[in-house]
């Protein structure tokens, strides 16, 4: 049986491994089509960071039951990585898609939301990942 730390990691982990899986079909097409190196680079960041967060957190949602942490602690950690994935996933897709990349807030609209995507991505990792080093550390 696994735990429901691991059980949300691994839910939620694959379902952001597919949404990078489904951002290659665009990526693949902006190739075929030239749509010019900006839009390919933008589908291929979408791709490959949804791909490796997806699969970190299955990773991590495997790792989590042998790692010395309470519930509280656990749980933020889960759910940091959650709501981080949930944060990329629109900001990298729709970002390639309108062709912003919400590295800053401005220009106001579209890209102030994705910069909020990134900052709520980069947030969640962070802490989750570093919850994550705190565990392993504890094993030792």
């Amino acid at each position: 049986m696994l735990e429901p730390c691991s059980k949300y990691l691994l839910l939620h982990g694959s379902i952001v491994l597919f949404s990078g899986l489904l951002s290659g079909v665009p990526m693949g097409l902006a190739i075929i089509q030239k749509r010019g190196t900006e839009k390919v680079r933008a589908w291929r960041v979408a791709h490959s960071t949804l791909i490796m967060d997806g699969l970190m957190m299955i990773i991590v949602g495997l790792v989590v039951p042998a790692l010395p942490l309470g519930e509280p602690a656990s749980g933020i950690l889960v759910w940091a990585l959650v709501i981080s994935a949930y944060g990329f996933v629109p900001a990298l897709t729709l970002g390639a898609w309108k062709g912003y990349r919400g590295l800053t807030s401005e220009p106001y609209g579209i890209n102030t939301i994705l910069y909020g995507g990134h900052i709520i991505g980069a947030l969640g990792s962070l802490v989750g990942v570093v919850i994550l080093i705190y565990g392993l550390f504890r094993v030792f």
